[in-house]
């Protein structure tokens, strides 16, 4: 190789060594203060939560909008929006963090000490009627593993966890979960539930429409009964006149028992009531759109951390209780 090829390659080394060490200032302490500012909007907010000043987060930030020649936030009187690159930049230091603490939980499990994080979202029949009896105990065997427990939209659910946000999704099996791992299912179906002396609670399979003649009770949050209506009472003419409109799990159960209407939802909410006889729980029939039953899923390279496993594995016995429950109801 002659001097000027040699030449040539040092300065191209030279040149990828620069750029690499231009790019990599975007690591490390940067990345939580992007990442609080992308989600409070504000920088005077952010330093006020980092306990840091203002400039500090400032210089960061437009020391990485310099490098890499773009805008990352779009600066208004109203706070701080990201930008496109900005939004690609805060995913990626989203991903970054979640990984990188995951792999230090990792190296420390391994000295035998299972320690980490582990974010769930899910329906609310579950977060609010499963997990409240049992999380202590696993708290208990568990003392090092911390959790973040969300009861969130259903039309959310997947989304927010294919984005990074939750590590484990307990929603309806419907075909849209393309990436995540189904870990367990309950063959809980959607149905209407009401008092055992309702009009309709002899029969043995419903329709939305049948049930729009009655008094009704709807999530303000209602994507997936809202999808089976819209569908439904297109052909039939029918619709809903809901007595009470609410985001409250409780304020549904409380309506439904005092007998002022129908509730849709699964029976895994009023498994009790239903047992002893004061709920009926009628499955809805004749809609395409109907989800098949309730699955716990898994971001992807969670079953594989020893906290995520320890969670999967306690809601899968979790899955299965359940379904015992449910089967046993089918006898009666």
């Amino acid at each position: 190789m002659s001097d000027g090829d040699e030449q040539a390659e040092e300065d191209v080394d030279s040149d990828i060594q620069s750029t690499s060490r231009q790019y990599l200032s975007v690591h490390s302490s940067s990345l939580p203060y992007l990442l609080k500012v992308g989600e409070l909007g504000s920088i005077r907010q952010a330093a006020e939560a980092l306990n840091i000043a203002s400039s500090a987060i400032n210089r960061k930030i437009l020391k990485i909008e310099r490098e890499l020649g773009v805008s990352l936030f779009t600066r208004t009187v109203k706070g701080m929006t990201p930008t496109t690159s900005g939004a690609l930049l805060l995913e990626h230091a989203r991903s970054t963090l979640s990984d990188y603490q995951r792999t230090v939980d990792e190296i420390i499990n391994r000295k035998g000490n299972i320690r980490g994080r582990v974010n769930i979202t899910g329906i609310s029949s579950f977060i609010e009627h499963v997990l409240p009896n049992k999380i202590i105990q696993f708290c208990e065997t568990y003392p090092e593993i911390s959790m973040k427990i969300v009861d969130e939209n259903p039309g959310r659910i997947i989304d927010e966890t294919m984005a990074g946000n939750f590590d484990i999704a307990i929603t309806f099996v419907d075909g849209r979960h393309h990436g995540l791992e189904l870990c367990a299912k309950i063959d809980a179906p959607l149905g209407a539930v009401m008092r055992s002396d309702h009009p309709l609670a002899g029969r043995e399979s419903l329709t939305l429409t049948d049930c729009a003649g009655y008094s009704t009770f709807l999530f303000s949050d209602r994507l997936i009964i809202e999808a089976l209506a819209e569908s439904e009472f297109r052909r039939t003419g029918a619709t809903f006149k809901p007595r009470i409109l609410t985001n409250s799990m409780a304020v549904m159960n409380s309506g439904v028992i005092s007998g002022l209407g129908i509730g849709f939802f699964t029976p895994i909410g009023f498994l009790d009531d239903i047992r002893d006889g004061r709920i009926v729980h009628v499955p809805l029939l004749g809609n395409e759109l109907l989800p098949n039953g309730i699955g716990l899923y898994a971001a992807k390279g969670i079953t594989s951390s020893q906290p995520g496993r320890a969670v999967v594995d306690f809601l899968m016995k979790e899955f299965a209780i359940i379904e015992k429950k449910l089967g046993e109801l089918r006898l009666k």
